[in-house]
């Protein structure tokens, strides 16, 4: 054998060596995260596909377009696995509906505040990248013209017979949540489109919640002597974390202070684990198993109009098309209107001044960022306070304690009017000692902690003087799902149905179940679940959502 002939056969050797390793590589990377969160099946569905789409591209690499195309098809593979891994390694969870809408819905102020999480794991997904089209080129310099052809029609074939199924298990079962669409990319690489088809739908149907109406003849209110009504929708408060509830650290100097004209909710459970599903809930007559358009229509915000209050929207948290979500379809049907664009909470309070100076019985919401991810820039520096040595550990203190100074702030406002505030977080979050920042929304199959809230409505001395007053603390399970019904009463407005789903009301029955919604819409009883993150999961049943549930 010629020295030239050695050299040829060891550099092809050692060509076959650097794709195989490739190609296992990019396997790995992108089965990294499913390989956690999914059943044996649905890796076994994406590695082939994966393994597919590669030879298929690596046929067409010879050519200019095939090259570019070959390029189209591994940046989204890899964007593919850039969301899933990043999701997975800070919220040990698979990407869902829920974060596919935070994201579609959301601006650029908060892409720029979690920009600092997702960052961290892109080097990763560069790498993804780069190793996998480095697989397609060393493969396309292989492959003879029957394999290519072969690699075509075994694509085609994968895609057409999951396809098919996919058209005949939703013929056979009418169901009607997931799009076909949906159904067939979740069998590929790029299965998080999926649920971004079905959150794109979801905005769609949001804007026909701010366009129903409510169709309510029997509508009635009796004046509650109190002027002026303030529903503070907090964010991501952890009832365990604040003094008010037991907490070691002083974090809620003002909310602790407010026993002789408040009425405190010991145990509130939030409906579910993300604004962008627990918020509408609070805000509406729907709940975890009756998420439906025309129960979303009807709102507390369309109710307090109809009953003849003056009604603001003062929100901290932005939008994005103002009606393509369900907290801004809801929020849309308010008189006034306002997205405020601020770093911290409390440059709501020009904007909230304003409204106090309008003449008339109100209702003005405040949505603000409370301690949401990330905790260390939802207060100025000089709400600097813990200094414990755990950064993220007094990041969130700080955030919990800050919102207590804005709630603080806002009563302030209030002391000398006849004036009454309720106050509650959208969601908790868990507590992950393994993630470095901690703190983290409840994603697939949570802990009770990602329900677990504060809740209180508090009475200005006026408005405790002009009338007997519910004061104290509620210690049983209290779902904010029934805050619809509570502010009915609370604000003194009547329908045509006895409303025994409210505890200011004679014919109160409590709740027995309290079912409650996690990122992937399953369902489950929230007394079934661990108390801790870090607790062992137990075996828990998912209830079935109601008839015509979205």
């Amino acid at each position: 054998m010629s020295f030239v002939s050695i050299i040829t056969t060891k550099l092809r050797e050692e060509r076959r060596s650097a794709f195989l390793l490739c190609i296992v590589l990019s396997l790995l990377l992108l089965l990294w995260p499913v390989a956690f969160t999914q059943p044996p099946r649905f890796i076994l569905r994406i590695a082939v596909c994966n393994a597919l789409l590669i030879a298929s591209a690596a046929a067409i690499y010879r050519t200019l377009a095939g090259k570019a195309i070959s390029l189209v098809i591994c940046a989204f593979l890899s964007l593919n696995f850039a969301i899933d891994f990043s999701t997975y390694s800070i919220y040990q969870s698979e990407f869902n509906v829920a974060f596919a809408m935070s994201i579609l819905t959301t601006h650029l102020r908060e892409v720029k505040s979690m920009a600092g999480i997702y960052l961290y794991y892109m080097p990763v997904a560069v790498a993804h990248f780069a190793i996998t089209f480095t697989a397609i080129h060393l493969l396309s310099k292989k492959l003879t013209r029957k394999q290519s052809i072969l690699s075509f029609a075994l694509l085609a074939i994968f895609i057409a017979w999951f396809s098919f199924a996919c058209w005949f298990k939703k013929q056979k079962d009418k169901e009607v949540y997931y799009p076909l669409a949906s159904r067939i990319l979740v069998n590929t690489p790029f299965y998080v489109v999926s649920d971004f088809i079905i959150a794109n739908r979801d905005n769609q149907l949001a804007a026909k919640i701010s366009q129903g109406g409510q169709n309510d003849a029997h509508l009635t209110w009796q004046d509650q002597n109190i002027e002026t009504y303030v529903v503070v929708i907090g964010e991501s408060a952890r009832r365990n974390n604040m003094q008010l509830y037991g907490f070691s650290l002083d974090t809620t100097p003002v909310e602790t202070k407010l026993n002789h004209n408040a009425l405190i909710f010991e145990h509130a459970i939030a409906p579910a684990s993300a604004t962008v599903l627990a918020v509408p809930m609070i805000l509406s007559r729907a709940d975890a198993e009756h998420f439906t358009i025309d129960n979303l229509s009807d709102n507390i915000v369309k109710a307090a109009n109809r009953a003849g209050f003056n009604t603001y929207w003062i929100s901290a948290q932005g939008n994005s098309g103002k009606s393509n979500n369900y907290v801004a379809a809801i929020a849309s049907t308010s008189h006034h209107l306002n997205w405020v664009e601020s770093h911290y909470d409390d440059e709501l309070l020009p904007w909230f001044d304003d409204a106090l100076k309008q003449h008339g019985k109100k209702v003005i919401f405040l949505h603000i960022n409370g301690s949401h991810e990330l905790a260390c820039t939802r207060y100025p520096k000089s709400h600097d306070y813990y200094h414990t040595g755990n950064k993220y550990e007094d990041c969130y203190n700080n955030a919990i304690r800050f919102t207590d100074y804005f709630l603080g702030e806002v009563m302030a406002r209030l002391a000398n009017r006849s004036a009454s505030l309720l106050y509650f977080s959208d969601h908790g979050l868990e507590k992950n000692a393994e993630l470095e920042s901690i703190y983290m929304h409840g994603a697939r199959f949570p802990s009770k902690e990602a329900y677990d809230v504060p809740q209180f409505i508090w009475y200005s001395d006026k408005a405790l003087g002009s009338q007997p007053r519910n004061t104290g603390k509620v210690e049983a399970p209290w779902s904010t799902a029934n805050n619809y019904f509570l502010m009915l009463s609370w604000m003194g407005i009547s329908t045509a149905e006895k409303n025994c789903r409210s505890i200011l009301d004679v014919c109160f029955h409590p709740d027995k179940t309290f079912p409650v919604m996690d990122g992937g819409r399953n369902i489950f009883e929230y007394q079934t679940l661990r108390t801790h993150f870090n607790d062992l999961k137990p075996e828990i049943a998912v209830k079935e959502a109601g008839k015509n549930s979205l």
